[in-house]
């Protein structure tokens, strides 16, 4: 019912060697990530934000014009000049 006895602690349970086990390791200076994320942090978000604008804004731009133009057009179909116009929803 249950085990068959004591089979050691983990890693050394009696089975054969284990072979092909890589093991890895952080240097210290990986380990200390946030080390010094106030002061050189806050530069290198400015600047690697600053380098992505040109990726960003002309979505943002074109994402604004599209909504703006769908809102305003939205309003005049629905409004009393817009049925005027033969416009129905």
């Amino acid at each position: 019912m249950g085990g068959h006895g004591y089979s050691g602690w983990w890693g050394a349970m009696g089975g054969p060697k284990q072979r092909g086990i890589v093991t890895y390791q952080l240097s210290p200076y990986e380990m200390k990530a946030n080390a010094h994320l106030i002061s050189k942090g806050t530069h290198n978000f400015f600047r690697r934000t600053s380098a992505q604008l040109g990726y960003i804004l002309p979505a943002v731009f074109l994402f604004w014009g599209v909504t703006h133009f769908g809102k305003k057009r939205h309003e005049f179909i629905n409004s009393k000049a817009g049925h005027a116009a033969g416009h129905s929803h």
